[in-house]
């Protein structure tokens, strides 16, 4: 299935979450958390929100990392995780629709609003793209689940704006093929022939923007499979 090339990196069948790695990611999160406490109403509250943002974004990574090596279920180490997490009232929930946990948005989305200009700005508005677009379908990107026309509208902006963003080439490269696929979808799924066509058109300027930009990436000739059904383009 084409959704196989979407994840930022690779998954290995014996991935394991260490206790070492619990640890680790807990203190992180214990930090964070204290000093996004302390920080409540002062000048670096979005600064301090922002770090705690992050810190949840690394561990609902490493859940639904560890849920995809183990066939859905998480490992000793990674239940031990959530639950520690949970008694701190920093675990993600787990949307048994999509069967993976998601991302916490408040922190990072207060911080946004107290400190736009953050340092990690660009950081977590990709994290907040890459958990909504992820978290927006099961196995088949064209059947939404709980996206709005109003949403795909806006995340399509957001993954045209962070794909020339101060972002990591892998962080940038996956934002560029987000903004292919939402194309893709709004011009599958939107009603008006109109609207669908100059959708297929802009997706296929993106992918050729894509596949320029990219040409070693596999996530082009994937893209191209995507858009062969549109019109618009080649």
């Amino acid at each position: 299935m084409l959704v196989l090339l979407f994840g930022s990196r690779a998954l290995s069948a014996h991935e394991v979450i260490d206790a070492e790695q619990v640890r680790a990611v807990l203190a992180a999160v214990d930090a964070a958390d204290a000093r996004a406490k302390n920080a409540a109403g002062s000048a670096t509250e979005g600064d301090a929100k922002l770090a705690l943002g992050l810190a949840q974004v690394e561990t609902t990574d490493i859940l639904n990392r560890d849920l995809a090596a183990h066939s859905g279920r998480l490992s000793f180490n990674g239940d031990l995780l959530q639950k520690s997490l949970a008694q701190r009232n920093l675990s993600p929930s787990f949307d048994d629709t999509i069967g993976r946990y998601r991302l916490p948005r408040a922190p990072i989305e207060d911080a946004l609003r107290l400190s736009p200009d953050a340092p990690d700005a660009a950081h977590a508005r990709f994290a907040l793209l890459k958990a909504e677009f992820y978290e927006s379908f099961v196995f088949d990107p064209f059947k939404l689940v709980g996206l709005s026309a109003d949403d795909l509208d806006r995340q399509i902006a957001e993954s045209q704006a962070l794909a020339t963003a101060p972002l990591g080439p892998d962080d940038a490269e996956e934002a560029a093929f987000i903004h292919v696929i939402d194309l893709a979808r709004a011009a599958r799924l939107v009603h008006a022939p109109e609207a669908a066509r100059a959708y297929a058109a802009a997706a296929h300027k993106a992918l050729a923007t894509f596949a320029e930009s990219y040409p070693e990436s596999m996530r082009a000739a994937s893209a191209r499979v995507i858009l062969k059904g549109l019109g618009g383009g080649e």
